[in-house]
């Protein structure tokens, strides 16, 4: 019995030892297969970034086209606000109180109508003062006229010493002095009561008023104000370039839901704003009766003849820019180039200046592309 319980220990232990060989052999399996696996993900990311390294060293293929020259009649946008020819905003020279009110805000007026006027019982207490004062001085100069004649005589006949001769001259140009000044004060009187009237300087209609009348106001205070409707003015600008292509006197179409009306150009200034780069337009309408002053409107002038352009898609422009496009040259050097162009009523551009018709554009550029960079032509896209 003793043999018995010695033997089952010992096979206990041989079967512990086998199944701790069974685990590392097992945990061996695994560590050899993971490391291949992460030589075999390590050779693949190395080959990726080879083969990227290499793309990244070839040039980017591009598509390009080239532009089809055709003619084109230039028509040049005018943009601005309607303002009237003549305006103004009126008040009296002198202060006081509204009288009355002879116009209402719409009214049509003449030049020289009447407008309102200002208490004037003052002013005209003053003239007729003035008026006073002239007939006065006027009397007076006629006592010292006949005075001095007396005098005169008298000195001639020798009854007067002549230093009463010299007096009585003197009393003549004084009165005279004192008439003078006597009209001058009239006059200014006659002016000051002028003043107390308001007319219309040119005709036009009403577009302000006062409230009422019995306001007191001020020298210079502005109460009315009219503007001439009939002629009215389009103060705008243009590129230097569209610029070259007005004439004064062309005519200039504006097309309103209300109708359509056509001016002339009245001036094309021959100075360029430093700013903008940009150059003062006058354009003048005759108002057909449906222009208002103050509406911002959009203009159209045609050139008097036709100019050679090239039509493009409008894909070429560079991201991010409206005048820009990328040129291919020699080499697969990419050139930047900037031009003149319009935008056709179908999209396409017409290219009036900065392009020739050998030139290969890059069609849809990125927008990192840039001057330098060196493509390869992948195909040339048919002539739009």
């Amino acid at each position: 019995m003793q043999p018995e319980r010695v033997k089952a220990p010992l096979a206990g232990v041989v079967f512990g030892l086998v199944l701790v060989g069974g685990l590392v052999g097992w945990t061996s399996t695994r560590i050899a297969t993971a490391t291949k696996a992460q030589a075999a993900v390590a050779e693949k990311r190395s080959s990726e970034a080879e083969r990227n390294a290499a793309l990244a060293k070839q040039p980017e293929r591009v598509s390009v086209v080239q532009g089809t020259p055709a003619h084109w009649l230039p028509s040049v946008e005018l943009d601005g606000t309607l303002d009237a020819v003549q305006s103004a905003s009126l008040g009296f020279k002198v202060s006081g109180k509204i009288g009355s009110l002879k116009v209402k805000v719409g009214d049509q007026v003449r030049a020289g109508a009447l407008l309102a006027t200002l208490d004037a019982n003052e002013a005209g207490a003053q003239a007729a003062a003035s008026a006073a004062q002239v007939r006065a001085a006027e009397a007076q100069l006629a006592l010292a006229q006949d005075g001095e004649r007396r005098t005169q005589a008298m000195v001639q006949s020798g009854s007067f010493a002549e230093a009463s001769g010299v007096q009585s001259t003197q009393q003549r140009a004084l009165a005279l002095a004192q008439l003078d000044a006597a009209k001058a004060q009239a006059a200014l009187a006659s002016v000051s009561l002028g003043n107390h009237t308001l007319t219309a300087p040119f005709a036009g209609t009403v577009t302000k008023v006062p409230d009422g009348i019995g306001e007191v106001v001020a020298p210079g205070a502005s109460l009315f104000e009219i503007v001439n409707t009939k002629l009215l003015k389009l103060s705008t600008t243009v590129s230097e370039h569209d610029a070259n292509l007005l004439l004064p006197g062309a005519p200039v179409t504006l097309d309103l839901e209300t109708g359509k009306a056509v001016g002339r150009i009245s001036a094309v200034l021959g100075t360029v704003d430093a700013k903008t780069r940009r150059v003062p337009v006058e354009a003048s309408f005759d108002n057909p009766g449906f222009l208002r002053a103050g509406a911002f409107v959009q203009a159209r002038v045609n050139a008097k003849s036709e100019i050679a352009v090239l039509r493009l898609p409008h894909e070429v422009l560079r991201p991010g820019s409206q005048d820009e496009v990328l040129i291919v040259g020699d080499g697969g050097l990419l050139d930047v180039r900037h031009v003149v162009l319009a935008v056709d009523k179908d999209g396409t551009l017409l290219v009036r200046r900065g392009l020739e018709a050998t030139d290969k554009l890059v069609a849809k550029p990125k927008p990192e592309a840039k001057a330098g960079d060196v493509v390869s032509v992948e195909t040339t896209g048919a002539k739009p």
